[in-house]
């Protein structure tokens, strides 16, 4: 603020005031410190002062300032400066635009006829304003400035768009001319005149098209053979504003403007990789013959065959997706209908066993995203018709189905005309064919529901029985979890009415009362050493700064000839396997012993059989692991860590290129995103993905980034693709992890060692 007030230059005061508009939220209380140092550059002689001070009051947000400047910046409002009249104009609606009489005072002074000073510079705050005064000026304006004046046509016709206004029909023709000498590459301008084109009725278009024997569509007939895709969305944009007739030769008098081949190019922008694009075109040639669509929908869906790989099928459903929203529009039955449809062809009997076929993502996150921008008729009758084949038990449902329909059972079945006894059913007889990840989805939403039944049917209870009794750690966990809130109503029904229905919510509020729930227990019960899972069991896993699987180890000592190879070698060890010998490391501390002098030379065969004995006496006070895979990974893990201390004659090929930053490469990868449950291990995880034999970097758990997580950096072939892995260990054995790799097949590759375990 000290720098806002005394900066002895522009640069200076500019730095201050940035700072303070960052960092102060809207209505700070120390806004008010800062309106002296406002009002005396707003009255300073000089001009960057007061360009300053008003950018600052357009982004200020603060009621304190604004009767403090109000008189100043009336008086700015008629400033001889163009750019400071501007701004005053942009500051004073900023400061008073919930007041509606200084907005119309402003609008009055904008449209003051006589006042020489306005000029159409000035008229960008009419965009703000969106008024029919408004739209009036600025089409006044248009029509007096032609085409000699074509900054300020562009300006106005950009404020006519975002201001959301009509265009005067009698300014038709400039429009025209402005499409006509665009120049190239094209620019916004030729967005905003097509934009503000459909806003006149198509007949005036077509008058006017007659009248002067040239079409709009003409001036953009060259972008068709373009192969810049910024080039071919302007294109398809722009024909999109028009009504069909006016360029298809549809109607009389309205000759057709593209040639057959032309047309053809159109038409495969349907294949463009930029998606875009093609919901651009899939507008454009529904609105010429809807019959292209449905052809186009029907030739698509063949393209579903059981040997595409996850993203080719991903991405073939999304397309699919983009076409059936373009033939249902705003229908949500029909969007219903056809939804099912398709995911009978996705997921239907000839693409494999139900518990071998992917969630796909991008299609959860599109069903849901429709139902929540629809109005809440919408919602409920499309909601209603993807939940009726639930109740049916001989309709087939897939993985990608079932989580949708989990989070929409979860968030409106308060609200849906079906019995949700019937819902349980439904979801309880095909609990057992899918995946872990559907099953866990699968019994949230079925607890939800069970706030919604006076009672549990028993065969509901029994299949939930079944499934623990041969599931893994976690869902075993979540089994048990179901099984102890169904039986207690009006614990749920309270969780519910605590948070907005949507399954993450409810999720997170069951988390909360179960972390309460142990925080209530009696001091006998809290300190006990083996309390009962069903009693404090939550399958989210919950960061303790005390449960660290890997610590922190003294750097190397300085020591010379073989025994540095040997130390070396016990360093590479600790970094690529943080298990038991890591912890049986000394701690870097201020007090650590001077290094000794070396007695002997250490032999990598020594150096396993040191590891070896450790191993031994920790697994003398361990118990064993339940069931054969996790015993089987438990050796794995072993074998890789005794395969780590090979030979000494690597060290002749030691990699001298500087250790790759973790947190750096994890933000570069941001559009790369796995994540998913693994119930073994980190040390499991760490050991298994040494089998790859690609260079590998572990950071420990206690170390930066992301402290609380175990990270893992894998470098594979070619040397510049990088996969980062993140593993935060749940309550019982098994951990989260989350994965980032733009190279495909590195990321399938970790991907499936993960999911296998």
């Amino acid at each position: 603020m000290n720098l806002a007030e005394l900066g002895g230059s522009i640069l200076e005061k500019r730095i201050g005031y940035t700072f303070c508009l960052q960092m102060m939220p809207p209505n700070h209380e120390l806004h008010l410190m800062l309106i002296n140092t406002l009002r005396k550059d707003l009255e300073s002689t000089s001009i960057g002062r007061i360009y300053l001070a008003l950018e600052v009051l357009i982004q200020i947000h603060s009621e304190d300032v604004a009767p403090a400047v109000q008189t100043r910046l009336q008086f700015l409002l008629r400033d001889q400066n163009d750019s400071i009249r501007r701004r005053a104009h942009m500051a004073y609606y900023a400061l008073f635009r919930q007041d509606p009489d200084r907005v119309k005072w402003l609008e009055e002074l904008l449209t003051h006829a006589g006042d020489p000073n306005v000029i159409p510079s000035d008229l960008m705050v009419a965009s703000k304003l969106r008024s029919e005064s408004m739209a009036r000026l600025l089409n006044s304006h248009l029509h007096n400035a032609g085409l000699s004046h074509q900054r300020s046509v562009h300006a106005i016709l950009r404020a006519l768009r975002e201001g959301g206004m009509d265009l005067d029909p009698r300014n038709t023709p400039l429009v025209f001319d402005v499409i006509k000498h665009s120049s190239l590459p094209p620019t916004q301008a030729i967005l905003d005149a097509f934009s503000l084109l459909s806003t006149v009725p198509s007949n005036v278009i077509s008058e006017h098209q007659a009248k002067l024997s040239y079409s709009p569509a003409a001036g953009i007939r060259h972008l068709i053979k373009s192969g810049d895709m910024n080039e071919q969305y302007i294109f398809i944009s722009c024909l999109s504003f028009l009504h069909p007739g006016t360029w298809t030769g549809s109607r009389p008098g309205d000759p057709a403007v593209f040639d057959g081949w032309e047309v053809q190019e159109i038409i495969k922008l349907l294949s463009s990789q930029d998606n875009l694009i093609r919901k651009a075109t899939l507008k454009v040639l529904y609105s010429v013959n809807p019959s292209i669509v449905v052809t186009y929908y029907s030739q698509l869906t063949q393209s579903v065959r059981p040997g595409l790989s996850v993203v080719a099928k991903g991405d073939c459903v999304l397309r699919l997706f983009d076409a059936m929203e373009i033939q249902c529009q705003e229908d949500s039955e029909q969007y219903a209908t056809l939804l099912k449809e398709l995911f009978a062809i996705v997921e239907g009997d000839a693409q494999g066993r139900i518990e071998t076929l992917p969630v796909l993502e991008g299609c959860v996150d599109r069903v849901l995203n429709r139902v929540r921008n629809a109005d809440m008729i919408s919602r409920i009758t499309l909601v209603t018709g993807l939940v009726v084949p639930l109740t049916e038990l001989d309709v087939r449902v897939g993985p990608t189905l079932m989580v949708i329909l989990c989070a929409l059972v979860c968030e409106y079945c308060a609200k849906l005309p079906i019995s949700p006894v019937e819902i349980l059913r439904g979801m309880a007889k095909r609990l057992a064919l899918f995946s872990p990840s559907v099953q866990d989805a699968c019994l949230l939403s079925m607890l939800r529901l069970s706030a919604e039944c006076s009672e549990v049917p028993e065969e509901v209870v029994q299949t939930v029985q079944e499934l623990s009794q041969s599931a893994g750690r976690y869902i075993r966990g979540r089994c048990e979890q179901f099984l102890r809130f169904s039986r207690q109503r009006h614990i749920l029904t309270d969780i519910v009415s605590r948070v907005p229905s949507s399954l993450p919510d409810f999720l997170s509020a069951l988390v909360n009362y179960q972390q309460d729930s142990v925080g209530r227990l009696p001091p006998h019960q809290g300190s006990s050493e083996s309390p009962r899972p069903s009693q404090i069991y939550s399958p989210l896993p919950i960061a303790s700064p005390n449960k660290l699987r890997y610590e922190a180890y003294a750097p190397p000592q300085l020591v010379t000839g073989r025994q540095n190879l040997a130390s070396q070698r016990l360093g590479e060890v600790s970094s690529c396997s943080p298990g038991n010998i890591a912890k049986d490391l000394p701690r870097e501390s201020s007090t650590t012993a001077p290094p000794s002098k070396p007695e002997s030379t250490v032999t990598p065969g020594e150096l396993t059989l040191a590891a070896a004995e450790r191993w031994l006496e920790a697994g003398q006070t361990t118990q064993v692991l339940e069931g054969s895979t996790a015993v089987a990974l438990d050796d794995l893990t072993s074998r890789v860590d005794l395969i780590a201390l090979d030979s000494p004659f690597i060290a002749d090929h030691v990699d001298t290129r500087p250790e790759p930053d973790f947190e750096e490469r994890w933000n570069s990868m941001q559009n790369s995103n796995l994540r998913g449950w693994c119930e073994a291990s980190t040390d499991t995880i760490v050991g298994v993905l040494q089998t790859l034999q690609l260079y590998m970097r572990v950071i420990a758990v206690d170390q930066p980034p992301f402290e609380g997580e175990v990270k893992v950096l894998v470098r594979g072939t070619p040397a510049d693709e990088y996969a980062a892995l993140r593993l935060r260990d749940g309550n019982e054995e098994g951990c989260l992890w989350r994965l980032r790799c733009d190279d495909l097949a590195l990321r399938m590759t970790i991907k499936r060692l993960l999911e296998r375990m």
